[in-house]
């Protein structure tokens, strides 16, 4: 990370500007390469400290003598990057541009001269620089999700449903990362449980995927119905059970949780019912592009796990039909869609939802008290 070897430069004398400017020359060097050891790394930091055009070290300025440490209730401790940086990423805008905004609150920390700073004037600063770069709305989620974090004691819970293969899983590791959420979990892992429990006579339809579940049904299937569905509903209905007791035990150890999962249906959940205990929050993942969605998966069978993507495939037309009950589900019971065609976007979109749903949630409760 660029934020690291500007830390480590400016603890070893180097100016901030002078810092920044030589770990994006580094960057630049070492961007499209998979790996590279401490030995290039510091070979090429000698080399562009010494074509840094403003002059390279300055050691004798005091602002650098010494780290820069933060003061909060829990005592004294170094100012970090990296821990400012995943706090902007909640205000909804891209890693890149957080690095940037944590560029610009230590250039300004530093040029005040002083050693220690408390943790509220870097939260004013970090608000006020928001709002002026990115607009009110993202300094609103930034002060909203350190509420959250320092005064709310009910955790979050993130459910993004969405059919098999559509990217679900690595949005809701990467909402995770931006949110700092520690647990991730995936309705499969819960359905595998159930299936040492559960035997395959006793429940036919937990033992294959949402998309074959219709082959398992013991019923028979009511006109007018279509059975793909009606198998993938069964499944799930029978998994949601599981899911309850995940959310329940997230709640009662106060654990802030994503669970992904395509057994996660709009309208098998009411969410109003832990309102009061946790922030339940409920999405769905999709691409609607017929096209872009069997692209999608064509390109995970030349990866890895090409074996699941094979049988994706071959079940398409099933898998693309789910996501449409699901997303007639989702419109009858105003669940919101994010689309994961860029999952740097919808990851996005999915983070300032989430802030925005807990700063609506906390005004409405500060407003029932007055």
């Amino acid at each position: 990370m660029r934020g690291i070897l500007v830390h480590s430069l400016t603890e070893q004398g180097f100016s901030f500007e002078d810092a920044y400017a030589v770990s994006q020359a580094v960057w630049q060097q070492v961007r499209d390469r998979e790996s590279v050891t401490k030995k290039e790394l510091r070979e090429l930091v000698a080399e562009f400290s010494v074509a840094t055009s403003t002059g390279g070290i300055e050691r004798d300025d005091p602002a650098f003598d010494d780290g820069l440490d933060v003061l909060g209730k829990d005592g004294r401790w170094p100012f970090s990057q990296g821990r400012l940086q995943h706090s902007l990423l909640a205000a909804g805008i891209e890693p890149r541009a957080a690095f940037e905004v944590v560029v610009e609150i230590e250039r300004e920390l530093r040029g005040q001269g002083e050693r220690a700073v408390t943790r509220d004037a870097i939260r004013q600063l970090a608000g006020g620089i928001l709002q002026r770069r990115f607009g009110e709305a993202s300094a609103r989620r930034y002060h909203a999700w350190r509420y959250f974090q320092n005064e709310d004691e009910r955790p979050l819970i993130l459910l993004l449903g969405g059919t098999s293969g559509v990217g679900k899983s690595s949005l809701a590791l990467e909402v995770a990362r931006r949110l700092s959420i520690a647990r991730v979990l995936s309705t499969d892992s819960i359905r595998d449980v159930m299936r040492v429990m559960l035997s395959d006579d006793l429940v036919p339809t937990l033992h294959v995927s949402s998309f074959e579940a219709h082959t398992r049904l013991v019923r028979e299937v009511r006109e007018g119905l279509d059975p793909v569905i009606e198998g993938f509903l069964e499944q799930s209905r029978t998994v949601s059970v599981g899911v309850r007791a995940v959310i329940e035990r997230a709640i009662k150890e106060g654990t802030n949780t994503a669970l992904d999962g395509v057994s996660l249906v709009p309208g098998l959940f009411d969410v109003s019912g832990w309102q009061d205990r946790a922030h339940v929050l409920f999405l769905v993942a999709a691409d609607e592009d017929r096209e872009s969605l069997h692209g999608h998966l064509v390109a995970r069978a030349h990866g890895r796990g090409a074996r699941a993507s094979e049988r994706y495939m071959r079940n398409f037309k099933e898998i693309f039909r789910i996501q449409e009950d699901l997303l007639e589900r989702a419109e009858a019971h105003g669940i919101p869609v994010v689309d994961v065609q860029d999952l740097e976007s919808a990851a996005g979109q999915v983070v300032a939802y989430v802030v925005d749903q807990l700063a609506e949630r906390h005004a409405a409760e500060t407003a029932g008290l007055d």
